[in-house]
């Protein structure tokens, strides 16, 4: 929802006075051309008929009465559930299902202390299928935040320190290369890398998406089938050329790069002897009882996914793409609730032993894009400011954002399914927000 670099369910007021339904005492009635009917004198046979052919009327009039009524107020109740909501309403505002950066659904999820809303408008698919709520979704760079807590984890075990040398884990008969891994003007920096930089993205590495962008998704768009893990992207990083592109001398800036997340994937793997996947379902996933969450391609995929396709463009990428390059920095898949139980399980202790670590994770250094634009990143965590409160979280490429504020006990967790919208997703965000 904004790129990578408890709200109240919608309440359905019932049709005010409810159904109309012809009431009222015993009255005399006149048949037309007939004298007045009085209850105590006997009925001819002609005005017995005439009798119960208007009563078959009446009922018959009746009955059209109560249907109209129903329809009426079945109409109002659509009517109620479609733009009662505020929130409800500034979603389905946004859709787009036409145009060069289509909007075919939006998932939101906002809860705080008294209040909660989780809800989707628009379809899943971007054809038929209705949105739901439980639509699950390419989480994207969201997944740097798991990685990033394995990491701490392990430092909170002794297993490592942030401040450790890459080398010391993986050696240069390691597919990373260390020593050829990093050269900036050229002299070569590999064996300097900490854990630390590559959390913080200031190690200077280039990124295999961005700095060879033209060169990966054409060979991906060719070959969508092609099933990727650490040492194959490892493969191409040096296939391309990239460890002679760094930006910077370790520790000298901050540049945004997947390959940072792929080393630290490769850390744990190394340490624990276990698939990242592995490591991450054992200590975050079970614990937190996230259990629509998975990582796709590198876990068997549930039978009923629910899948909300995720869009660039017009392209489909849900149908196109083979995303399993993604891995440590963007390979799980979720939905709103479970990304909702993990930032609060976060902030609520129950990732961490200790609070030190947490606030290790939280310490944002600030950087200036080129652009001008100031934010502030952490050990796998971004920060943003919504309406003036400072939130914690990770955007994904694909159009997923999901941030807590801990100050107000505000949970945000909101998909788009679209990497290249053609609105503010800030100011949509801040939107839903204060409509909450």
């Amino acid at each position: 929802m904004v790129s990578d670099h408890n709200l109240v369910p919608s309440q359905i007021q019932p049709c005010s006075g409810g159904i109309l339904v012809a009431r009222g005492e015993r009255r005399r009635s006149v048949t037309p051309g007939k004298e007045e009917i009085n209850d105590h004198r006997p009925l001819t046979d002609v005005q017995k008929r005439d009798y119960l052919r208007l009563g078959r009327k009446g009922t018959d009039n009746q009955n059209s009465m109560i249907k109209l009524s129903i329809i009426l107020c079945l109409l109002f109740l659509a009517v109620s559930a479609k733009s009662s909501d505020p929130v409800r309403k500034l979603m389905e505002d946004r859709l787009k299902p036409d145009g060069k950066n289509p909007v075919h659904s939006i998932q939101v999820h906002i809860s705080n202390e008294d209040k909660f809303f989780n809800e989707a408008v628009g379809y899943s698919d971007g054809e038929k299928l209705p949105a739901r709520n439980d639509n699950r979704f390419k989480t994207a760079s969201i997944t740097k935040m798991f990685t990033a807590v394995v990491i701490l984890q392990l430092q909170e075990e002794g297993r490592l320190q942030t401040s450790d040398k890459l080398a010391q884990y993986l050696d240069q008969n390691h597919p990373a290369r260390v020593d050829e891994l990093h050269y900036y003007k050229g002299k070569a920096y590999g064996d300097q890398l900490t854990i630390r930089q590559l959390l913080e993205h200031r190690s200077g590495l280039a990124d295999l998406f961005t700095d060879a962008m033209f060169r990966f998704y054409i060979k991906e768009l060719f070959y969508k089938n092609t099933s990727w893990g650490p040492e194959k992207l490892m493969s191409q990083y040096y296939r391309y050329h990239l460890n002679k592109k760094a930006h910077f001398a370790p520790d000298s800036g901050y540049y945004y790069s997947d390959v940072n997340f792929f080393l630290l994937g490769m850390i744990i793997e190394k340490i624990t002897g276990q698939t990242l996947a592995q490591q991450i379902r054992t200590r975050i996933l079970i614990p937190l009882s996230m259990t629509n969450t998975f990582f796709e391609y590198y876990e068997p995929t549930p039978l009923t996914t629910n899948f909300a396709h995720s869009f660039l463009g017009k392209i489909d990428i849900t149908k196109k793409l083979n995303t399993s390059y993604d891995w440590a920095g963007g390979g799980l898949v979720s939905t709103t609730e479970d990304l909702a139980k993990f930032i609060r399980g976060l902030f609520a202790g129950q990732l961490f032993k200790k609070q030190e670590t947490l606030n290790q994770m939280i310490a944002v250094k600030m950087h200036t894009s080129k652009s001008g634009k100031i934010s502030g990143y952490g050990f796998g965590i971004s920060q943003y400011i919504f309406n003036g409160d400072i939130y914690f979280g990770h955007a994904g490429f694909w159009g997923a954002l999901v941030a807590c504020c801990p100050s107000k006990h505000i949970t945000f967790c909101g998909n788009i399914n679209q990497a290249s919208p053609s609105f503010d997703t800030k100011q949509f965000i801040e939107q839903l927000l204060s409509k909450f």
